[in-house]
């Protein structure tokens, strides 16, 4: 055999793509060109291009520039990622090396277009940002613009985004107008919306009219007013609520809203009654909007100032009829009474799940006077007819959850089947096979009563 002989050339370009496609990288594989003059242009036709490095300098900036300047004659890309490091300290892009890759990617690509990128070069002071221009895409189906530091995104106004259906954009700013015209004029497929930023000026207006969006999540700094008109959309996330919102979404099926809520200022205009799923946050009132909710998750956080407990209960008085609730309570006031008081508007539930950081009851109890001291704990009035399953998390083994079991296997609940308890930390120690046993005691016979703590993440159910 000729020792000079290239038989890797002699191989299919089908064997020679699967080959390339195992590198997984679209460096390797332009590196891979050095084996022969053949294998120098064969990677450009690969279903997508993913570069990436974890320190990026200008040699690897070059890499990009090249691997893209190769693939200028192929018709189609099916995706492109170009991964910089966001986490190593001192990394940063200048804004102009940018550029021409999006260019690239809106005559290019057909697939899905993933920028994380660091924070740009060169910019000072706190209003400051690098301006980075985004081409209309006709081809990009997903859009993922993750970018740190003080970048501004800017959509240009010329062109539509065709085959979009997913747009993230994370950056530092943006403009509300030019947001507002790349969703609702320049983006006529697109389904599923994730924005986090902070608006150019203050009080600014947001309008989000699509008639294909399916889901929106919004954590946009310094918003006045959020118009959503979205026939369609059925999820709606929001971590920075506007000042103010108008919502007009009839399929509305799952809400969560972790900012501040206020019913006079935020506005469900046109939305049903009935829920998936309702993550009201700290907003009790919101619960009010709804009557019927498949599953419902409360983070209750109450301060232990006494008209924080009286506001509580007022706004958790009516719940909406629910099949699973699922309660969070680092809780600062009497964790049985205030169970109890949610218990009672849960005729409809099967499933009930909390979790509990008891450990707050001790360091930051509240004042003798609470009216928490004085609610009733009777559970005459409770009634938990479709009640199945309960699973109560704790981080102690505290005597308040032991009275929360206690007070549960008294409440009226006919077909209730399983009760669940698990400890997350073993300081102080779980209970002990006496304290558990009379756990089971408090409950009849036919209901399994079953006590799990957690070990190398993972819960591991007592012998």
């Amino acid at each position: 055999m000729d020792a000079g002989e290239d038989h890797i050339s002699g191989l299919p370009d089908e064997l020679l793509n699967a080959i390339l496609l195992g590198l997984r990288s679209t460096r390797a594989a332009a590196r891979a060109g050095a084996l022969s003059r053949r294998w120098r242009h064969l990677w450009t036709p690969l279903p997508g291009l993913f570069l990436s490095e974890r320190s990026q300098d200008a040699a690897f900036l070059d890499t990009v520039d090249a691997a893209l300047a190769a693939c200028d004659s192929a018709p189609a890309i099916e995706g492109l990622t170009i991964r910089l490091s966001i986490y190593c300290r001192g990394d940063s892009v200048p804004a102009e090396r940018v550029a021409p890759w999006l260019r690239f990617a809106s005559q290019r690509v057909v697939g899905p277009l993933r920028l994380p990128l660091p924070r740009p070069e060169e910019v000072h002071g706190e209003e400051a940002a690098a301006v980075l221009d985004v081409p209309a895409c006709e081809g990009v189906t997903k859009l993922e613009l993750s970018l740190s530091g003080a970048w501004r995104v800017r959509p240009l106004a010329a062109g539509l985004f065709w085959a979009l259906t997913d747009l993230t954009i994370v950056c530092r700013f943006m403009d509300g107008s030019e947001l507002t015209s790349l969703v609702c004029k320049q983006c006529p497929r697109l389904m599923h919306l994730k924005l986090r930023f902070m608006l150019l000026a203050n009080a600014s207006d947001i309008s989000i009219r699509s008639d294909s969006l399916q889901s929106l999540s919004f954590s946009v700094c310094k918003a006045r007013l959020l118009e959503i008109v979205a026939p369609r959309l059925e999820e709606l996330s929001v971590s920075l609520a506007p000042d103010e919102a108008q919502i007009s979404a009839p399929k509305l099926a799952e809400v969560a809203w972790a900012d501040n809520y206020d019913p006079r200022r935020h506005r469900f205009d046109d939305v049903g009654r009935r829920l998936r799923l309702l993550e009201p946050g700290q907003n009790m009132s919101l619960m009010q909007q709804f009557d019927e909710v498949d599953e419902l998750k409360l983070g209750i956080y109450i301060p232990e100032i006494i008209f924080q407990y009286e506001n509580f209960l007022n706004q958790s008085n009516k719940l909406p009829n629910c099949k699973i609730l699922s309660i969070s309570l680092p809780w600062r006031h009497g964790l049985v009474p205030g169970m109890l008081h949610l218990l009672r508007g849960c005729n409809s539930t099967r499933k009930v799940f909390v979790i509990v950081c008891s450990d707050h009851l001790l360091r930051y109890p509240c004042p003798p006077s609470c009216p928490c001291r004085e609610e009733s704990r009777l559970v005459d009035d409770i009634s938990l007819h479709s009640l199945e399953e309960v699973e109560i998390t704790s981080h102690t083994s505290s005597h308040e959850v032991f009275e929360l079991v206690e007070q549960l296997s008294k409440c009226n609940a006919p077909i209730l089947k399983k009760v669940v308890m698990k400890y997350r930390m073993n300081s102080p120690p779980p209970p002990t096979k006496e304290v558990r046993e009379k756990i089971r005691s408090m409950f009849p016979p036919n209901i399994d009563v079953d006590f799990y703590f957690l070990s190398k993440w993972k819960w591991v159910l007592f012998d």
